[in-house]
């Protein structure tokens, strides 16, 4: 892994219906149908932006102002009898992989979260992400069984962390 890039990088809450988060949006979903190609027939539809700018914020890195990534929270309803909001639209482009940007941008998720009351963030990511799944659990987040409208299914694993 490469050194975090000590300068340049900035994180901020931006609309989710900017043309930057439209582009990342649409590489993550080229993205996301080469790795699972069975999720365009199972029927897993991505939050769309719209619900995301009403019940969400997206948080895009940039990197000397070009956009590096993207992370978001989604209202969610109660987990476990506990304020939660579920982690979403995780993506880094190529160019700018290992150097740390995800980590900073899921450490800044977990702060916005923490100032909107949350007590938990949950969040779904696929066996074939290894950078993704360890990521998440270098981050303090534990395996938890399916939540909300998800259901148990091989190609999803459920992570929370209490905040």
């Amino acid at each position: 892994m490469r050194a975090p890039l000590a300068t340049g990088l900035t994180l901020a809450e931006e609309d989710p219906r900017s043309a930057d988060a439209v582009a990342l949006f649409d590489e993550m979903s080229v993205f996301v149908l080469a790795t699972y190609p069975e999720d365009e027939e199972n029927g897993i539809v991505p939050t769309s932006t719209a619900d995301l700018a009403q019940q969400g914020v997206l948080v895009i890195a940039r990197v000397d102002g070009a956009p590096a990534g993207s992370g978001a929270l989604m209202a969610h309803d109660p987990v476990d009898g506990l304020v939660a909001l579920e982690v979403k639209r995780m993506l880094v482009r190529p160019a700018f992989r290992g150097h740390g940007i995800s980590k900073r941008v899921l450490e800044r998720l977990e702060q916005v979260a923490r100032q909107r009351g949350a007590q938990t963030l949950v969040l779904m990511c696929g066996p074939r992400q290894p950078e993704a799944l360890s990521l998440y659990e270098k981050s303090g987040y534990a395996i938890r069984n399916a939540y909300g409208k998800h259901v148990d299914h091989p190609l999803s694993i459920f992570f929370e962390k209490h905040l």
